[in-house]
């Protein structure tokens, strides 16, 4: 905003110069003319007054017209009285401001004059914030967020007329208790499959989740999508379809100074644009036993499989590919198998691996020893095992964010969570937290 100017009284109108007289201090005479006398000696007196007078007007203008400035001196000293205000100069963030949000501007105002100068300076850093004195010069904004978890000292100067204000305030910034950050589960520049589930994972609860999903933009690749909350800390988004292949994602998280609940404030921004490949899936019928990939449509393979046993049978519904490596270590301990159980194994390396959920189902090539039941029975503790050459085919053409769905296994679906299953959620039941399918 921009604080009013007071107009200043005007000075009190000095007094000419001139010849000064007084009466005469003689008494009315009682010689012979008596009052008469003293009356004609009065004229004359007043006469040579004026006469003194004129002269002396006289002087001091020809005085002046031939550069003798001493008279034009005297009257300006004479006249001269400062009556200008002395600037009011208001700070925001108030003195003494504690867990002032770093994105809110600091504003300094006067209300008579214009700002000399100011600098906001950090405590810790000695940086000085950038930020200018406006046009009319009556205050400074602020140009850039402040940094968090610091202290700030303000110095000012404002003038009006001959008169001078300064001062200092002090604030500080949220500290690093009620900082809060953000994360995503795709990386900037890689390439994903087009049904790929962004995740953005919070260091701290959130509880103004409105505020949340309006801070952040997904722009490409759909026409339309929705959040899903699964916890106070993990958000999603997908789109209502998979993305449009061959297509650019940019995903824009832009919390920095958005006031998550809980006096917890996000400190930073994080955008993220990833590609999309191909529109690829594999579909597994534990009927038949087979998993049948398709690209962008077309069938490209079909190999026997063994998926998981009776006692840990394959859970059903579509699942999203979350990381592949080349080489895998399996340890039956992961699931709480000790040796002696009828269902441990030894540690072994997996090849070509392709993981479906975080609690342990993968795409892999089978053991050599389960070869021969491939397309026959399920011998796996819930991973579809595949031949060498069928499990190569999924890890060098597949990727993150392709999908494999699996079916008629007659055991539920894996919670959504626990991978990336929102795919087996109705697109508009999607937003609602508490809809549950059949997991």
């Amino acid at each position: 905003m921009t604080a009013s100017r007071h107009s200043s009284g005007t000075s009190p109108e000095g007094s000419r110069p001139g010849a000064s007289f007084s009466a005469s201090s003689d008494s009315p005479a009682t010689t012979p003319g008596g009052a008469g006398a003293a009356r004609g000696l009065t004229r004359r007196r007043l006469a040579l007054g004026s006469v003194g007078l004129l002269a002396a007007v006289g002087l001091s203008a020809c005085g002046a017209d031939s550069g003798d400035d001493g008279g034009a001196e005297a009257s300006g000293s004479a006249g001269a009285s400062s009556s200008a205000k002395a600037p009011g100069v208001t700070v925001s963030p108030t003195a003494d401001a504690s867990m002032v949000n770093p994105v809110d501007p600091v504003v300094v105002t006067t209300d008579a004059g214009t700002l000399t100068d100011v600098t906001v300076t950090a405590s810790s850093s000695g940086e000085k914030a950038e930020g200018a004195i406006g046009k009319d010069g009556t205050e400074w904004r602020s140009a850039k967020p402040l940094a968090f978890d610091e202290t700030y000292t303000v110095d000012y100067t404002a003038r009006s007329g001959d008169r001078d204000t300064t001062g200092q305030s002090v604030f500080s910034t949220v500290d690093a208790a009620h900082e809060a950050d953000v994360s995503m589960n795709v990386k900037d520049g890689q390439t994903y499959g087009v049904w790929q589930v962004v995740e953005f994972n919070f260091s701290e609860p959130v509880s103004a989740k409105d505020a949340v999903e309006k801070a952040i933009s997904v722009e490409g690749a759909h026409k339309d999508g929705a959040f899903r909350w699964y916890s106070d800390q993990k958000l999603r988004f997908r789109p209502s379809e998979p993305w449009t292949p061959r297509s650019t994602v940019k995903v824009s998280a832009n919390i920095l100074g958005t006031d998550l609940g809980n006096g917890m404030i996000g400190n930073g921004n994080k955008t993220v644009s990833f590609t999309t490949g191909p529109e690829q899936r594999a579909y597994v019928d534990n009927n038949a036993k087979t998993l049948v990939a398709y690209v962008d449509g077309k069938e490209t393979g079909t190999w026997p499989v063994t998926l998981g046993d009776a006692e840990w049978p394959s859970t059903t519904g579509k699942k999203v590919i979350l990381e592949q490596a080349a080489s895998y270590k399996f340890n039956a301990g992961s699931l709480n198998l000790k040796p002696g159980d009828s269902h441990y194994y030894p540690p072994f390396d997996a090849s070509n691996v392709s993981r479906l959920t975080w609690s342990g189902e993968f795409v892999h090539q089978a053991l050599p020893s389960a070869y021969p039941v491939l397309g026959v029975a399920n011998v796996s503790h819930g991973c579809v095992g595949m031949p060498p050459e069928g499990a190569s085919y999924i890890y060098n053409t597949f990727r993150p964010g392709d999908m494999v769905e699996v079916v008629n296994t007659n055991y539920p679906q894996a919670d959504p969570d626990d991978g990336l299953g929102d795919w087996n959620i109705p697109f508009q039941h999607y937003a609602d937290e508490n809809w549950h399918g059949n997991w």
